[in-house]
């Protein structure tokens, strides 16, 4: 028996769900009898771009096509391209087939007439994987093709498809399934399918399908044989998913700052034989889900700043030798440096709040400032941002001035949390920050001058709070200058 998505694979223009823009532009085209010799399918997975191509081929061929521009579906030519057996259609795996051989190869029989059928239709797909020597070969055909010769080019990245071929195509962006659509196909299926399944199971196949038709019935198909009247936990437990309750409890756990109750969760989560990697997906499935349901600007943009570091953390473990090792140590990172948002707890100290010094002030008015300075050895709460002294801080800022300027801006930049006789906490408001702070030469540098300035060896230390404010440039400073040295970007003349 074959598989779900391959028996319920439209097999006419009007099955096709949610690509409407397309069905009826190729329809006009077939009722015009205006065929390009090229076309261009590009959408994300498992949104019907090879289906549509061999519909599109079969609608060509058929002789007896209908006036809406639909195949018969009844006679031997359309039965040929429906089972795969037609010689003139020629699917090609662009993944396994990349290179400039298989490309001479197709120039040189395309040179022949179609044998039984009208056209011979090349439907390339994942056409990007072609190597640039296979990509100039092709370019050639593309260019003078015979008049018997149909190419139907498919990808999930049109960004690698060179812009010489993409111009020679008439292009066509098949758009991802949206969730009503997905729940359609899958309560229709699941009663022809006889697999009764409750509404919360069905909402869960639909999420996990992420856009694609295809993903959606292969779910559906793994959990046919698994009972009836499937709920959503027991579609978890099927599919290996944790549950609701886990997920927001890691959620809580990271966003609480706990190092140590964090590592006991993830620890018995290993135990009970978990992949802590689909837990961060799920995860992140969860905090997308939050930023577009939420209204709260300040919890969107802290929620935004979690989820990209769990993107952050899934981007790495694709080539770790230990990805679980990866998210447990990366997790454990996030919260002890404070780069994940949330609620800060505030110390008891016998110190009084200091006083938060305006750092927009002229360096050499810090330094000539002969005012009273406070000791500060800790960080009362978000919100204060305490300072060491006024001297400190302008000192600080105009060593660091003299070494680099660039550097001296981003440090500007940062709020002092924290100085004590062994370290200096600095604050920034981009991750991107504290990657450059924290390069060899400017942790160097930084380090050097903080230790001068006050009398003691520090250690700089750095945390990302989206919520602080920035010091505005004084007056004079060429900003633009200034962010392209931090960034290490190039000005390009247009």
């Amino acid at each position: 028996m074959s598989a779900i998505y391959r028996r319920y694979r439209p097999t006419q223009f009007t099955e096709v769900i949610g690509q409407d823009h397309i069905t009826k532009s190729l329809q006009s085209a077939l009722q015009k009898e205006m065929i390009a010799h090229a076309y261009l399918f590009s959408g994300p997975r498992g949104t019907g771009k090879t289906t549509m191509a061999r519909l599109f081929a079969k609608a060509l061929n058929c002789p007896k096509r209908t006036s809406s521009a639909e195949a018969c579906d009844k006679c031997t030519i359309c039965q040929e391209i429906k089972n795969g057996s037609a010689v003139d259609i020629i699917e090609i795996d662009a993944a396994s087939n990349r290179g400039i051989d298989e490309m001479r190869e197709l120039r040189e029989r395309i040179l022949f007439s179609p044998t039984s059928l009208k056209y011979k239709v090349y439907i390339i797909d994942e056409v990007h994987m072609l190597t640039k020597e296979a990509f100039n070969a092709l370019l050639k055909t593309l260019e003078e093709p015979p008049a018997h010769a149909i190419f139907i080019l498919a990808t999930t990245e049109l960004h690698k498809v060179p812009d010489t071929i993409i111009s020679r195509c008439q292009r066509f962006q098949f758009h991802r399934a949206s969730i009503e659509s997905l729940h359609s196909v899958l309560i229709d299926i699941a009663k022809k399918e006889k697999i009764t399944l409750t509404n919360d199971a069905i909402e869960l196949i639909a999420e996990r399908a992420d856009g694609s038709f295809r993903d959606a019935l292969t779910i559906l198909g793994s959990v046919s044989a698994h009972g009836s009247n499937l709920g959503a936990e027991q579609l978890r437990e099927i599919l290996g998913l944790p549950s609701e309750q886990v997920i927001a409890k890691l959620l809580e756990l990271v966003i609480g700052q706990d190092p140590l109750a964090l590592a006991t969760f993830l620890q018995k989560q290993l135990r009970d034989g978990q992949d802590l990697s689909v837990m961060v997906r799920q995860l992140c499935d969860r905090l997308k889900a939050t930023i577009f349901d939420e209204k709260d600007p300040a919890v969107i943009q802290k929620n935004a700043t979690l989820l990209e570091q769990c993107l952050l953390v899934l981007a790495r473990i694709r080539v770790a030798t230990d990805p679980n090792g990866i998210i447990v140590t990366r997790l454990l990172a996030l919260v002890k440096s404070g780069a994940v948002p949330g609620p800060v707890p505030v110390v008891q100290t016998n110190t009084p709040t200091p006083k938060v010094t305006d750092l927009t002030k002229k360096e050499n008015e810090f330094v000539n400032d002969q005012s009273s300075t406070q000791s500060v050895d800790s960080v009362s709460s978000q919100e204060s941002q305490p300072l060491e002294s006024k001297d400190f801080w302008g000192a600080f800022l105009l060593e660091i001035k003299q070494h680099n300027h660039a550097l001296y801006m981003l440090v500007r930049s940062a709020k002092l949390l924290e100085l004590t006789d062994s370290k200096l906490v600095l604050a920034v408001k981009f991750r991107f920050y504290s990657e450059r702070l924290f390069e060899t030469k400017n942790r160097k540098l930084v380090e050097e001058a903080a230790s001068k300035v006050h009398g003691k060896r520090l250690i700089l230390e750095c945390q990302v709070k989206s919520d602080i404010e920035e010091a505005k440039p004084a007056s004079g400073e060429d900003v633009m200058n200034t962010v392209v040295d931090v960034f290490e970007l190039e000005e390009v003349a247009s």
